[in-house]
């Protein structure tokens, strides 16, 4: 059975018995109406919250039904400027996406919604009240707002991750090879996340790379491809000799061993390889299977199509490597000290952008 979204004024009956639920017994909570109020803005709730000693705290509420995250500055603006000094903001909704919750709490703005998210942040009296609720809208019916999992998806942003320029959308389309209508979901979804910014008919990324970490937080490769642990007895190098010579199918070396075409971390402790058919290049290069003690990871895309190997490069020992945008979203995701090298990675990425980035 669909439960009815909660109206705003049940969104005012719902914060105010999560804020009493959770604050020290002692505290007192009163409520009042705020449209009516002295403040220099005019608020839809006003929420007193009284310490058993020393001075009260208002908290300007703000009530919405939604909140997209291209809208949070905007808003904590307002609130900033509608506020005489003395009170804090508290912005209110049925719910807030992860990613709203993070930029309004970069913000310095309280958050809660129906689902039980909520950080408030309070500083005199001192007070500080964080819970988790949902990550999904559990009132939102339709078609789903988007996220940046699935090949059409990872083929739009690898296109304006790889390409630093004005896009329309036909024009995306036809660079992505994506379908108008995942297209356009995929655009709507980044502009709704703040994730690039549109100008008439034109978009443009405004971050790389915070587009580059929310497609490696949604899209990890290992929920989007198909892995096998090996072992080469003779070592990465034996397999990167095979590698640089005649292929018979699609190939490109990722993690630690592609990184060190831009910025050398450490040296690699296993190989990543993402190829077409893995039974067909463990058959080609001799690779015995090892999962306890591996040093060749083969990774067949299978959710992402040929995505990884979009755009790859020949390193300098003749072997393709992807792409440093691919790259980086999967050392971002990988075991032990990738994370360190993915960064390491990606501060050269800042410093040359365009090395890599094609106008």
């Amino acid at each position: 059975m669909t439960v009815d979204a909660p109206t705003d004024a049940d969104l005012r009956r719902r914060i105010v018995n999560l804020v009493l639920d959770r604050v020290p017994p002692s505290w007192d909570v009163s409520e009042r109406d705020g449209a009516s109020s002295a403040e220099a803005e005019p608020a839809d709730l006003i929420l007193q919250l009284q310490a058993p000693s020393g001075p009260a705290a208002s908290l300007l509420v703000d009530v919405r039904q939604v909140l997209a995250r291209r809208d949070v500055a905007r808003l904590a603006e307002e609130l900033r400027s509608g506020s005489d000094g003395s009170s804090g903001s508290l912005v209110v909704a049925r719910y807030l996406s992860p990613s709203v919750r993070e930029e309004l709490a970069d913000a310095g703005v309280s958050y809660a919604d129906a689902t039980g998210n909520m950080r408030i942040s309070v500083d005199s009296p001192a007070l500080f009240i964080a819970d988790r609720g949902e990550d999904r809208d559990p009132w939102r019916k339709g078609r789903p707002l988007g996220t940046l999992k699935g090949e059409p998806a990872a083929r739009v942003v690898r296109a304006l991750l790889d390409v630093d320029r004005d896009w329309s959308a036909r024009e995306l389309v036809a660079a992505s090879g994506t379908s108008t209508g995942a297209t356009y979901r995929v655009l709507e979804y980044l502009e709704r996340e703040a994730l690039l910014v549109k100008e008439g008919a034109r978009s443009r990324v405004i971050d790389w790379e915070r587009l580059l970490r929310s497609w490696s937080e949604q899209a990890p490769f290992q929920a989007t491809t198909r892995a096998m642990a090996f072992i080469e007895p003779r070592g990465i190098d034996a397999v990167l000799d095979k590698i640089a010579g005649r292929r018979r199918f699609p190939v490109a070396v990722t993690g630690s061993v592609a990184a060190k075409q831009w910025a050398t971390y450490a040296p690699a402790r296993a190989l990543y390889v993402y190829v077409s058919s893995i039974q067909e290049a463990a058959e080609q290069w001799g690779l015995r299977p090892n999962a306890a003690a591996p040093n060749v990871i083969l990774l067949e895309p299978q959710r992402i199509g040929d995505v990884p190997f979009l755009n790859r490069v020949d390193s300098s020992d003749g072997y393709p490597v992807a792409a440093p945008a691919q790259v980086a979203a999967d050392l971002l995701n990988g075991p032990g000290r990738e994370p360190e090298e993915a960064e390491y990675l990606i501060e050269w990425m800042r410093a040359n952008e365009g090395r890599w980035r094609r106008a």
